[in-house]
């Protein structure tokens, strides 16, 4: 059976998840790029990966810089999300910060800071496994979700009546 990669695509993107931003420096400059490739892998190590188009300009930067940050963004940042998907926005102010050596967002949901370990081959894509050294998380707020190709917020459910 041969499967189409536009019905691939459109079927995974019935996978609801969250929506992060990928920060890394290389030395010489800030990328960010949004994604949904997110997967704790470890506890022990504390290991997680992303995957990174091979054609993406975050790809180089990943690949030389020593850390990385995973921003997982909250229900109000989908201009964030938009804005590193390769759709700026205008007049968007985007708040960076430094934790344990990685530029990270420092208005997001949560954040996770990756020791970069390794990059394996994923076809087009890099999956770069990193080593968690620090995390901050926000007290509050409701996360941002990416379902069949669009942004969408938790829906507050009506309690089941008994």
């Amino acid at each position: 059976m041969t499967i189409d990669p536009r019905d691939y695509r459109a079927t995974m993107g019935l996978f609801a998840t969250g929506v992060t931003v990928i920060t890394a420096s290389d030395g010489e400059q800030i990328r960010g790029m949004t994604a949904n490739s997110l997967t704790s892998v470890s506890l022990d190590p504390l290991l997680l990966l992303v995957c990174v188009d091979r054609k993406a300009r975050m790809a180089p930067v990943i690949a030389t810089a020593t850390h990385f940050a995973v921003n997982i963004l909250r229900a109000d940042q989908e201009a964030i999300a938009r804005h590193f998907a390769g759709r700026p926005q205008p007049n968007l102010e985007i708040p960076l910060a430094e934790l344990a050596g990685a530029p990270i967002l420092s208005d997001s949901l949560a954040t996770l800071v990756c020791a970069r370990d390794r990059i394996l081959d994923g076809g087009d894509h890099l999956i770069v496994l990193g080593r968690v050294i620090a995390l901050r998380r926000s007290p509050e707020g409701e996360p941002l979700l990416y379902f069949a190709g669009a942004y969408r917020q938790l829906a507050e459910v009506a309690p089941a009546l008994a």
